[in-house]
C-alpha cells in the first residue's frame, strides 16, 4: 500500500527502514523521502513506527538510585 504518495513510498518500505535501524518518524523520513513533501502520510508513518519498532531495552524510565533499591516503576 502507498504511504506517502508525493514520494511513491510504500509500507514496505517503511518497514525495511524499520528493519534496517530506524526508530522514529524523522529517521523513515531519511531513509525513504516519507514526510518530506506535503505531510499527509505522517499520521500513517507514525502508526506504522509505533507498531513495529522495536522496544529499545536499554532505555529505562527508572532513575539510578530507583534502580539500586529494586523499586518498580509502578510502585512510585
Amino acid at each position: 500500500m502507498y504511504v506517502c504518495h508525493c514520494n511513491v513510498v510504500t509500507d514496505r518500505d517503511i518497514l525495511e527502514a524499520i528493519a534496517n535501524g530506524a526508530r522514529c518518524i524523522a529517521d523513515v523520513a531519511r531513509a525513504t523521502g516519507a514526510g518530506r513533501t506535503c505531510g499527509n502520510c505522517v499520521d500513517s508513518m507514525r502508526e506504522l513506527v509505533c507498531k513495529h519498532c522495536p522496544v529499545r531495552a536499554e532505555r529505562t524510565t527508572e532513575r539510578p538510585a530507583e534502580r539500586e533499591l529494586g523499586v518498580a516503576g509502578a510502585a512510585r
